[in-house]
């Protein structure tokens, strides 16, 4: 992950931009690996600043897309920001009374569009000698490459789905209890 700019990779093959947050150093070796693989960068630069939302919300953006957008569910007392960049879409979970945009690393859950995203991660995390997992759904998943960091891709899916939280080794978790699901986007 990286602070907003992104140079670092997700293990999907699509640059992270999951605002102020640092890569790893394991995270930094699937990183390179990634540029040399390329990503899917042909997306119009388009840009949303963070939002409050609900619900139904990222539904409506889902299908806007044509693509489902990831996230972890309701978590009250938290609040969804939703913010854009560059086609990708992040669901930060706020603490109640923060803005959109506050500081913080907390649970945000990015997705990417990324071609054949299940075949980029294991090829990714091979180069890099990271372990790959069998995940909910038949998913791929990317959990330790960085102990606050986990991705996810489904077979035959363009999408990949990054997870973060600050406290290490709850983004995997949530990915493997399978708390990371789609909305809208026909998928």
């Amino acid at each position: 992950m990286s602070d907003g700019g992104g140079a670092a990779a997700g293990a999907g093959l699509r640059r992270s931009r999951l605002p102020g947050i640092v890569a790893a150093a394991a995270l930094a070796a699937v990183a390179v690996v990634l540029a040399v693989a390329g990503g899917d960068d042909e997306s119009p630069a388009t840009e949303r600043p963070p939002r409050i939302v609900g619900p139904a919300a990222l539904i409506e953006l889902a299908d806007d897309l044509g693509h489902p957008v990831y996230w972890a569910g309701p978590r009250p007392p938290r609040r969804l920001e939703l913010s854009e960049r560059s086609g990708d879409t992040y669901v930060r979970y706020l603490p109640p009374r923060a803005s959109a945009g506050a500081e913080g690393a907390l649970l945000t859950v990015g997705t990417y569009a990324v071609a054949d995203a299940a075949a980029a991660v294991r090829r990714a995390a091979a180069e890099a000698g990271v372990a790959v997992e069998s995940g909910p759904r038949g998913s791929v998943v990317l959990a330790e490459s960085a102990p606050t960091s986990a991705y996810m891709v489904r077979p035959g899916s363009d999408l990949q789905v990054e997870v973060f939280d600050p406290r290490p080794g709850r983004a995997a978790e949530l990915v493997r209890s399978g708390a990371i699901v789609s909305v809208g986007g026909g998928g």
